[in-house]
């Protein structure tokens, strides 16, 4: 017959054995929200810099008023498609560089 004590060590191990497995499954169940607050972080970083930098948004808005509403709509599709282009292809970009 086995001791009090190691009934307890037995029953501590299957409970380490599974905080390890509950580790692991919250670790995947986390990444999807890592990589969005990687972005969001990076988005208020770009808050950040422009509202310490007020004259860049002048200088966009002098920008703007000085492309022709045409051109304006032809970049706006040119950058449009490039985002899509870009983000179809991230992911095999950072397969092939990883860091």
């Amino acid at each position: 017959m086995r001791t009090r004590a190691e009934l307890l060590a037995a029953r501590r191990q299957r409970l380490i054995a599974e905080c390890v497995m509950q580790r692991a499954d919250l670790a995947l169940q986390i990444e999807p929200l890592t990589h969005t607050m990687n972005s969001v972080e990076v988005g208020l970083r770009i808050v950040d810099r422009v509202r310490q930098h007020p004259g860049w948004i002048a200088a966009a808005v002098v920008g703007l008023m000085a492309i022709r509403p045409r051109r304006l709509s032809s970049f706006l599709r040119l950058g449009s498609a490039g985002l899509r282009t870009w983000r179809m292809l991230r992911p095999s970009l950072q397969l092939l560089l990883p860091g």
